[in-house]
């Protein structure tokens, strides 16, 4: 059976004066240093893989039987770094703040474009789109500002609170005072579409729309993606959560099984540049009746999520947000783009 190698785990660099080098990885490009014996080495985390680096004059003697092969390299070694086409101009920024100098800059016949540089040990350390070789270019939030497609304080403070720990910038449409644009379409998918065009044209921002909604069993479905619309235009949220309860009594819905609902989220990316990621949340649960608890907003008081006997908004911010269809799109998309 014929084998391939798996992804490249680990890439290693020489440098005989270490401390500049580990100040160079560590202090200007951000790597996260894991551990380091003074003159000997370093290993730098780096996404889903590893930098080394090592002093060769060590590790090209060495003869510890619990060790690795001796190894070491005279002369200028090479590594290179993903990074976008707008990551590019912020990385040359970046260096140009320390003081450290483009070495060259190439834009390949076959598209993208690379920018090097040198490490104090001398090592070309390279900078480059993913497509120089063909791939698909990963998508990022990293150093970008967010807009968040919303006018809802409520729902922006929960994005806020998720992406927080990030370090992402966040923004809204409300807080920039941007129109909402109608949302005529009848999926999820695609009102949140909608409205991340709009703020993404309006603001020349990264754009996260979110467009969620309540979906009852018993209802076919209803009200889902005219969630809002059933609290009027004055979002009385009492009155749709009255609705739907005078609806599931006039189908004799009284028992949680017969009062099965999901509260599902599609968040939408939208970049400038056109190019976009979908993720899709369910937090599925039951309703009940009368309204309980003063945290949360829209429907929260009278929707119960499974395994648990309070509403969400019983719930403190902490615990809904670790359990709702929101944060289980956002964690999906945490994890692709950040």
């Amino acid at each position: 059976m014929q084998m391939r190698a798996g992804p490249i785990l680990e890439t290693v660099l020489y440098a005989e004066d270490l401390a500049p080098a580990i100040a160079f990885y560590a202090d200007v490009l951000g790597l996260e240093l894991q551990k380091d014996v003074k003159e000997r080495f370093a290993f730098f985390r780096c996404g889903e893989q590893m930098l080394l680096l090592f002093n060769p004059s060590v590790t090209a003697t060495q003869k510890t039987s619990d060790g690795p092969p001796p190894h070491g390299a005279l002369g200028a070694g090479h590594v290179c770094f993903s990074a976008t086409r707008t990551e590019l101009v912020r990385w040359q920024a970046h260096l140009a703040q320390h003081g450290i100098a483009i070495e060259k800059t190439i834009d390949w016949p076959e598209g993208g474009r690379s920018l090097y540089v040198r490490d104090p040990a001398g090592n070309s350390v390279e900078f480059a789109e993913a497509r120089i070789w063909g791939l698909a270019e990963k998508l990022s939030l990293r150093g970008e500002k967010i807009l968040i497609a919303t006018h809802n304080k409520g729902k922006l403070e929960e994005f806020r609170e998720m992406l927080a720990p990030y370090g992402v910038d966040v923004t809204s449409a409300g807080e920039l005072g941007l129109a909402e644009p109608p949302e005529t379409e009848d999926s999820f998918e695609g009102n949140a579409r909608i409205k991340a065009l709009a703020a993404v044209t309006a603001s020349g921002l990264v754009t996260i729309a979110d467009d969620s909604g309540l979906c009852v069993d018993a209802l076919d479905g209803a009200p889902g993606v005219y969630t809002a619309d059933w609290a009027g235009p004055g979002r009385d949220w009492m009155m749709a959560m009255r609705t739907v309860e005078e609806k599931l009594q006039a189908k004799g819905a009284v028992t949680p099984e017969q009062r099965k609902a999901s509260f599902n989220c599609t968040l939408l990316v939208r970049w400038p540049d056109g190019q976009e990621r979908i993720y899709v949340g369910q937090a599925p649960g039951h309703l009940s009746w009368p309204p309980r608890g003063s945290f949360g907003h829209g429907y929260d008081p009278v929707f119960v999520p499974d395994g648990f006997d309070v509403s969400f908004a019983q719930m403190d911010h902490a615990q809904k947000n670790s359990i709702s269809h929101r944060s289980r799109a956002l964690g999906k998309l945490l994890k692709d783009l950040l």
